[in-house]
Order: structure tokens, then C-alpha cells, then sequence
């Protein structure tokens, strides 16, 4: 049992310092922070397509009038952050990677100074919230989880009505090549395939409280709670 939470608690520290020295390349994907060459925009149309899908479904069901306050879990640079307080929506980012979140703070100042929006630089599972969220967005987060069921299990206690989660596909060279090439940067990397999720959100007793979208490279799930 120690054994494997010292194994989690490395992982967690080699997905931070990934992250930490990637924010600035990784945000440009959305148009932030560093001019796109050729390349990288012939890459973000042709095989990043599922980022802007999700991106677009989280704000679609987000709209919700009953949806107010939201917790963006691996906010990264705060792109949805952004998105959902120029929404009207109260967001709290939470992040490991103090990189990503200097940059969500300097894109949403603003609304850090209206008392809008809060960022808190933890690991999920280590933070206490003191309350609950309308809605949850987990996107681009359980790539790097190795037992979602753990992170399940906390969101039933913070989140009270609906949840964005995406899970990146298995099979396929690009999904091989990815994990190629986050392995040689010791960040741990994680594949779902349907019947995957399908046993996942059974044993936490989501079945029949969520809906499975297929989007390019990932899957999108959405659940009521």
C-alpha cells in the first residue's frame, strides 16, 4: 500500500514538472502566449481537432442558467477559465503546475480583482473545499490519473449537479507516438478505450447518470449527478 502512494506521489510530481516547463508551448495551442509556426498549425487542424470539440461542448452545457459556480480541475493557463467568466460564471482553477497557473492568473486578472475567480496550486486529491460547485470541467486531467475511481469518488463531494470530463483514446500511431514522446519527458500517460469508461463509471454507480460522446481522439463524458 505505501509502496504504491509513493508511486502516485512520484507520478503526481513528474506530470507537475512536465507541465510546469511546458505551459507557455502547450497554451499557444489556444492561441496564447507564443506565435504558432506552419507546423504547429497544420497539427492543432488536423490532429488536435478533438481539444477545440471539447472545448466547444464544455461551454455548450456550461451555458446552463443553473450552472453558476464551477471548479476547473488542471486548469492549466486558464483557457476555460477565460471562456466561462466571460460567460458570467464564478471559477475556481486548481492546478499543480505553477506555470500554468501564472498564466491563468495573468489572463484573468480582471476578474481575480472583481472576486470572480481563485486559483489554488494543489494536487486535487490533496485539497479540501470548504464548498460545493455547480459543475466540474476535468478536461485534459484523467490522461495523467493513474485510479480515477479515487478522483470520482472526491467530485460527488464537491460538485452537486453536472460534470465535463474528457478521456484521451487508445489505439491508433498517434496515440502511440504521444505517449512516445510524453514518456521521454517521464510523464505518465493513460488510454481509455469505451468499454474502459464503460467499467469505470459502473463501479462508481455513474451508468446510468452519464453520456459517452465520441470526439476525434478523446471521449467526452458528460454526468448528472
Amino acid at each position: 500500500m505505501n509502496d504504491n502512494k509513493n508511486y502516485t506521489l512520484t507520478e503526481t510530481k513528474d506530470v507537475e514538472t512536465f507541465f510546469h516547463g511546458y505551459a507557455a508551448d502547450f497554451d499557444s495551442i489556444y492561441g496564447h502566449t507564443k506565435k504558432r509556426s506552419s507546423w504547429d498549425k497544420f497539427l492543432d487542424k488536423y490532429f488536435r481537432r478533438s481539444m477545440r470539440l471539447r472545448y466547444d461542448l464544455v461551454l455548450k452545457y456550461a451555458a446552463d442558467p443553473r450552472i453558476k459556480t464551477l471548479l476547473d480541475i488542471g486548469c492549466g493557463g486558464g483557457v476555460y477559465c477565460e471562456a466561462l467568466l466571460n460567460m458570467g460564471k464564478t471559477v475556481t482553477g486548481l492546478d499543480i503546475a505553477e506555470g500554468m497557473l501564472s498564466l491563468a492568473i495573468h489572463k484573468t486578472q480582471k476578474f481575480i480583482d472583481q472576486g470572480k475567480t481563485s486559483y489554488i496550486h494543489s494536487g486535487y486529491l490533496e485539497h479540501t473545499f470548504d464548498k460545493k460547485f455547480d459543475a466540474g470541467v476535468l478536461v485534459g486531467f484523467f490522461d495523467y490519473i493513474k485510479n480515477p475511481l479515487d478522483v470520482f469518488k472526491k467530485l460527488e463531494k464537491d460538485i452537486s449537479k453536472e460534470l465535463y470530463l474528457s478521456f484521451p483514446k487508445s489505439g491508433g500511431f498517434l496515440a502511440w507516438q504521444r505517449k512516445v514522446r510524453y514518456k521521454a519527458r517521464n510523464c505518465p500517460l493513460y488510454y481509455y478505450s469505451r468499454t474502459d469508461l464503460i467499467n469505470l463509471l459502473t463501479k462508481v454507480g455513474w451508468e446510468n447518470k452519464a453520456e459517452i460522446i465520441d470526439i476525434d481522439r478523446d471521449f467526452f463524458v458528460k454526468v448528472i449527478l
